[in-house]
């Protein structure tokens, strides 16, 4: 008699956590839609801030050739007084007349200059309560979004660990064969359950490939040693190829392309972002994964009922 495990308790384990990950997920949904909401507000107020920043800083430019300009000619203007008493009756007209032409230049550029902290002071005086309602909604966004981050890292680790149980699940099925099926010798190692899950892009079909392999294998072994007849083979034999496709799918999809999608409608200002639902994205999002889930539940409970009957029967192996 060769030996057969019974791998319910591993599969067992990945149903909590499948159901752990989907409350995290919805979860992490309303956190998201929290961060949307202060983000919005944010992107909606950056226009009307940088714009106010913009003349702000732009003001402050010109006071500082002011200034130079007002203490070069207060300077030069200074000198020329100074040198007035020692100046002989000849060059005393000449330099009187300087000093005119000094004063005049002096009070001209004092004038500009103090048009020019008038402006400065009315580009403050709307650029202030702008900066200050600015950075309150960057401190409520930042909160938001560390909020949501945290979430999502959780969930992140859950679906991790829900991988590592769900792939032992499979290696054990797949160690159940090797030990019972000569032919496996031909087929993918037990291993590659894990490494299935590992490597990029690989990853993208693999896993469902390697899964696929063990419950077509188990179906024959099961036929093989007449624990399930041909006449009743519909009654133990579901159309797998179907339900593992659809899964498959829907992984993909709530795995891959929806997390794409999310990044491109929460994260970016692009096309998604401006144009799509925030609200809709997530509930798709949502359905999805529950989809996903509930099929990959389907597939884990039927997978079960075989593994039963080879261990019920393996004495016939």
């Amino acid at each position: 008699m060769k030996n057969i495990t019974n791998n319910s308790l591993w599969s067992k384990l990945t149903l909590l956590l499948n159901v752990l990950l989907l409350v995290l997920f919805v979860v992490s949904m309303i956190f998201l839609m929290k961060f949307d909401k202060t983000n919005l507000m944010v992107v909606d107020a950056r226009a009307s801030y940088e714009k106010s920043y913009e003349n702000y800083v732009m003001a402050q430019h010109p006071l500082k050739q002011d200034s130079a300009e007002v203490a070069y000619y207060q300077y030069k203007l200074d000198t020329l007084q100074q040198k007035l008493p020692n100046v002989d009756r000849a060059g005393r007209k000449a330099l009187e007349e300087s000093i005119s032409v000094t004063k005049n230049t002096l009070s001209d550029k004092q004038k500009t200059m103090k048009e020019h902290v008038d402006q400065l002071a009315a580009y403050e005086a709307e650029y202030t309560p702008l900066k200050e309602e600015w950075d309150a909604l960057n401190e409520a966004n930042d909160k938001a979004k560390s909020s949501f981050v945290l979430i999502a890292v959780i969930t992140l680790v859950v679906f991790i660990c829900k991988i590592f149980t769900f792939a032992t699940w499979n290696y054990k099925n797949s160690i159940n064969l090797h030990n019972i099926c000569h032919w496996m010798k031909d087929g993918m190692p037990a291993w590659m359950s894990y490494v299935s899950w590992i490597i990029p892009v690989y990853n993208l079909l693999k896993p469902v490939s390697f899964f696929k392999e063990i419950w077509e294998e188990t179906d024959y072994a099961l036929e093989d040693k007449g624990i399930v007849k041909i006449e009743d083979k519909d009654k133990y034999v579901d159309n797998s190829g179907l339900h593992l496709g659809i899964w498959w799918i829907l992984t993909l999809c709530s795995v891959w392309l929806m997390n794409f999608i999310l990044y491109k409608t929460f994260f970016t200002e692009g096309p998604l972002f401006v144009k799509a639902n925030h609200g809709n994205i997530a509930i798709v999002a949502v359905v999805l994964l529950v989809l996903c889930l509930a099929e990959e539940c389907f597939l884990l409970f039927t997978y079960n009922k075989k593994n039963k009957m080879l261990v019920d029967n393996a004495d016939k192996f």
